[in-house]
């Protein structure tokens, strides 16, 4: 309902665009003044018609692009009035540049229609965004991109899929796989996942899909089949990825590394690196004076104006200790969906 709400809104402005921009040219067209149409006489005091050197058409260009910077900041933000603010912004660099030499009313004419298609542009850019890029998480060397990498991949790049038995617990997973609570996918096809989308809200030592390999556990897991029907296991995509510090611990005993867009996951995480590498997508780092170690997290998140209506989104928390070493991890991926 959502995507039609906003598609809706979006296709009325655009038939209200055209609207205003038909209606314009067909009563310039039929105004007549001194004996010709308004659309070939000048609409502007400007008496200059040679043309406009490279150095002056740069000059206005050059304030239009800075002006254009700042009006997709502004729609980056959202918000009701931000397109009136955007036209405030924008608005003056154009008319000067329209205002430099002698300009008929079929120029006015050109002027609001490519006005008006740049408006409509911000303003669809401000209520959908751009899809945002998915981050990759490296295990042992091996990408891991959610919401895009299957189970099948995995199970090719020589990962192992567990499934623990249902309301099962156990932080011991040797005594786990050797009971049967966990057990190994033999990658048959005899599992299939319910529809929808679903994220796992389970501790590790919960989850009921494990990713491992060679015998050792790494983490917990969700998966995403599809909205509409159930999906064999090997078919699902990963949505979620998380870590405790018992599998941290088991992962740096045998030289497992974890990487996320390239920072090592498994030595002490800078605030520095971290903005280098995420910028603006790092939504909350620890302060600079902690009260205690709960206040030890770095939040990130790749988001689009449209929330996960249009695009997929990311999320990734991680905790640390007081040497800012991680001790939890947990990446998330939205998948695109009109709840």
């Amino acid at each position: 309902m959502g995507r039609i709400v906003v598609i809706s809104s979006l296709a009325f402005l655009a038939l209200a665009f055209l609207g205003i921009g038909l209606g314009m040219y067909f009563f310039l067209k039929r105004l007549v003044v001194n004996g010709k149409s308004v659309l070939d006489e000048p609409v502007n005091e400007q008496t200059r018609t040679d043309k406009m050197g490279l150095g002056e058409l740069l000059v206005y260009l050059s304030m239009i692009a800075l002006a254009g910077v700042f009006v997709v900041q502004i729609m980056s933000r959202g918000g009701t009035g931000n397109a009136i603010l955007a036209k405030i912004v924008i608005l003056p660099p154009i008319m000067a540049l329209f205002n430099a030499r002698k300009r008929t009313g079929k120029a006015m004419i050109a002027l609001v229609v490519s006005f008006m298609v740049a408006l409509f542009l911000m303003i669809a850019y401000g209520q959908i965004g751009l899809p945002p890029k998915a981050p990759e998480l490296m295990i042992d060397d091996k990408p891991i991109t959610l919401t895009q990498t299957s189970v099948s991949d995995l199970l090719k790049e020589g990962f192992d899929i567990y499934i623990r038995d249902n309301d099962s617990f156990s932080n011991d997973y040797d005594e786990a796989l050797s009971s049967g609570k966990i057990k190994k996918y033999q990658a048959n096809k005899s599992i299939f996942i319910e529809k929808g989308f679903h994220q796992d809200s389970n501790a590790v030592s919960y989850a009921p899909y494990l990713l491992g390999k060679d015998g050792l556990i790494l983490g917990g897991i969700a998966l995403y089949g599809d909205e509409i029907k159930e999906t064999a296991l090997e078919d699902c995509k990963i949505i979620q990825f998380k870590l405790d510090e018992d599998r941290i611990k088991a992962a740096k005993s045998k030289a497992i590394s974890y990487k996320l867009n390239g920072i090592d996951l498994l030595t002490r995480i800078e605030e520095g690196t971290m903005r280098t590498t995420f910028g603006d997508k790092l939504w909350s780092v620890p302060p600079a004076h902690p009260v205690d170690s709960t206040q030890l997290w770095y939040g990130i998140q790749w988001k689009s104006p449209s929330d996960h209506l249009f695009w997929n989104e990311y999320f990734s928390l991680i905790r640390l200790d007081e040497n800012y070493h991680m001790i939890d991890f947990e990446l998330v991926g939205e998948v695109a969906r009109d709840d």
